[in-house]
C-alpha cells in the first residue's frame, strides 16, 4: 500500500497551525493535566556544545534548536541586554495503515487511520548584564496543543467520538544567573544557577531530556512539545574542559506520579579524543519501584583516531556509549546501554555517513521477588531514532524497557538544506515471558526521513515508515498485518 499525503488535509492542518485555534476550546490550566516544556530554554544554553560534540555526524535540521532572528524585539539594553517574542509553531499531518499489526480497535479501543496534530508556543525571553556582576536571565511561555481524529497511540481515545483535544498551559518560567566575568580567573560564566520550570537534558537524552507528557488530554502526542519539569532547580559548573551541575527537579508527566529527582552531572572533554561523563541520581516518587531508586550513570564519545597522527582515512570513525544501573533494594535492579559505531564521507558526493547501534534495555523475569524492568525515566526526542526507537514501534507501541534493538542508520545530503536518513531496526524483547508472550523475536521496522530547511524559521519533515511483526508482536498484538506509516510535518519558529 501507498501512504497518501493528502494535499487539501495537509492544505487544513497548515491552516489551523497558524491559526492556533481549535473549534473544541482552548483550556488554560497549570493543573495536572497542565504541561510545561521547551526545547529552547537554559538548559539548551549549556548542553549546547555538549550535544554539539556528542554527535558529530548530525547535519539534517534539528527541531529542538531550529529558529531563525526574532522580528519581535521588545528592548535592547547595554552590554547587549535584550527582551524579545519569541515563537514556535508546527503541526502536522499522520496516516497510519494496518496499525496495531491490523487490530488497533483490540488494542487501543477505537480505530485509528489518519489524525493531525498543532502546536503553537509561543514566549518571551530576555537577558540583562550588569557591568561587572554577571548576567541575570529568564523565559515565560505557554504552549497550545492540538489534536483531531484518534492519534495510532491511543492516547486520546475517549475524549468525545474523534477524540478532538485542545490544551494550553504554561510551558516556561523560570529565571537565572551567570556569573560572566565575575569569577575571571575561573573562566566567563563560571557558576551559572537556574530555577523554575525548565527543561533538563544530560548527554542525548538516553535518560534525561524531556520531564513533561504529552497526548492524551493535553493533545499533540507526537509533536511532544511540552518537555519542561513542573519545577527544577539547576547548579552548573564550567572550568576549562570539566562541566558539572547539580540538579532537582519534579516532574510533570501526566497521570502525575509525583516523581522528584536529585543528582549531580559531570562531563570532561578530551579534546580531539572525544569526551566522558556521568551521573548519580536519587528518585522519590509514587511508583513504587521508583521511590528510593538510585541511579549510576556513565557514558563516553570518542574520535580515537583523531587526536592522533593517524592517516586522514580513520578520522571519521567514532564510537559512543552509556551504561545505566539502577538499584531499588528488594524493588527493583535493572540496567540498559548501548554501543555506536559510525563512520562519515566527508568528501564524498552527498556526505553520507553509515551507523551502527546496538541498544539493550533489562526486562522483568516474572519468577524473581524484585522487578527488572529498566525504568527509563524522562527520555526524549534528541535527533531521530534518539531516543524514541523507530517511527513507529518507539513512538508509538514500545519504551526503552524489556527491549534489545539493532539499528543501521545511513544519512546523506543531497542538497545543502535536504538531509535524508534510512533506518533499518531489529526489535527483541530481553524477556519474552516478561512480556507475556512466549517468543522474543518481536519485529522488524523500515524508516525514511526527509529533513528540507527551507530557512532559519521554516521546514519541513517527511517520514515514511513500514514495520513487519515477528512471532512476538503478532501473540502480544493478537494480529499479523504490516503496519505502514507516512507523516508530513511543517515547522515555523524564532526566537
Amino acid at each position: 500500500m501507498t501512504v497518501e499525503i493528502r494535499p487539501t488535509r495537509l492544505s487544513l492542518c497548515i491552516t489551523l497551525l497558524l491559526l492556533g485555534t481549535s473549534n473544541s476550546g482552548i483550556s488554560l490550566a497549570a493543573d495536572g493535566e497542565a504541561a510545561t516544556a521547551t526545547s529552547t530554554d537554559a538548559a539548551d544554553y549549556f548542553f549546547k556544545e555538549a550535544l554539539a560534540a556528542e554527535h558529530p555526524f548530525k547535519t539534517g535540521a534539528d527541531r529542538a534548536k531550529h529558529g531563525g532572528e526574532s522580528p519581535l524585539g521588545i528592548w535592547e539594553g547595554p552590554r547587549k541586554s535584550y527582551l524579545r517574542g519569541t515563537l514556535k509553531a508546527e503541526g502536522g499531518y499522520f496516516d497510519s495503515s494496518n496499525a496495531w499489526f491490523g487490530n488497533d480497535n483490540g488494542n487501543i479501543g477505537q480505530s485509528t487511520n489518519s489524525w493531525y496534530e498543532w502546536v503553537v508556543h509561543p514566549g518571551v525571553e530576555g537577558s540583562y548584564h550588569f557591568e561587572e556582576s554577571g548576567e541575570v536571565y529568564g523565559r515565560f511561555s505557554f504552549v497550545n496543543g492540538n489534536t483531531q481524529d484518534i492519534d495510532a497511540a491511543g492516547s486520546n481515545v475517549g475524549r468525545g467520538n474523534d477524540g478532538d483535544t485542545s490544551h494550553t498551559a504554561v510551558e516556561n518560567a523560570y529565571l537565572g544567573w551567570r556569573s560572566g566575568d565575575l569569577f575571571s580567573s575561573l573562566g566567563k560564566d563560571f557558576l551559572d544557577v537556574s530555577f523554575g520550570m525548565q527543561q533538563y537534558v544530560v548527554g542525548n537524552g538516553f535518560l534525561f531530556y524531556s520531564q513533561s507528557s504529552n497526548g492524551q488530554g493535553r493533545g499533540a502526542y507526537w509533536s511532544g512539545e511540552r518537555k519542561a519539569a513542573e519545577y527544577a532547580g539547576i547548579a552548573k559548573v564550567n572550568y576549562g574542559q570539566f562541566n558539572g551541575n547539580l540538579v532537582y527537579f519534579k516532574a510533570n508527566d501526566n497521570p502525575q506520579s509525583d516523581t522528584k529527582v536529585g543528582g549531580v552531572t559531570l562531563d570532561y572533554k578530551l579534546g580531539d579524543f572525544g569526551s566522558v561523563g556521568g551521573g548519580y541520581y536519587n528518585v522519590d516518587s509514587d511508583i513504587q519501584t521508583r521511590d528510593g531508586m538510585d541511579v549510576y550513570d556513565l557514558r563516553f564519545q570518542t574520535t580515537p583516531f583523531k587526536a592522533f597522527n593517524t592517516p586522514d582515512i580513520l578520522n571519521p570513525i567514532k564510537f559512543d556509549g552509556e551504561y545505566v544501573y539502577e538499584d531499588n533494594g528488594d524493588e527493583l535492579n535493572a540496567a540498559a546501554w548501548y554501543l555506536s559505531a559510525g563512520y562519515g564521507w566527508d568528501k564524498v558526493m552527498w556526505k553520507p555517513t553509515l551507523t551502527y547501534r546496538y541498544a539493550a534495555f533489562e526486562g522483568d523475569n516474572p519468577n524473581s521477588s524484585k522487578s527488572q524492568d529498566f525504568d527509563p525515566l524522562f527520555y526524549g526526542f534528541y535527533d531521530w531514532g534518539y531516543w524514541y526507537q523507530g517511527e513507529i514501534l518507539g513512538e508509538y507501541v514500545l519504551s526503552n524497557s524489556n527491549l534489545n534493538s539493532h539499528m543501521v542508520r545511513l544519512s546523506a545530503d543531497p542538497l545543502a538544506s535536504v538531509h535524508l536518513n534510512l533506518f533499518y531496526y531489529k526489535f527483541k524483547l530481553d524477556n519474552a515471558d516478561g512480556f507475556g508472550v512466549q517468543s522474543s523475536d518481536f519485529a522488524d521496522e523500515w524508516n525514511l526521513t526527509v529533513d528540507w530547511t527551507a530557512n532559519d524559521s521554516f521546514a519541513v519533515s517527511l517520514v515514511g515508515a513500514y514495520a513487519k511483526p515477528d512471532d512476538g508482536a503478532k501473540e502480544a498484538y493478537g494480529d499479523n498485518d504490516d503496519w505502514m506509516y507516512g507523516m508530513a510535518y511543517v515547522t515555523y519558529s524564532f526566537k
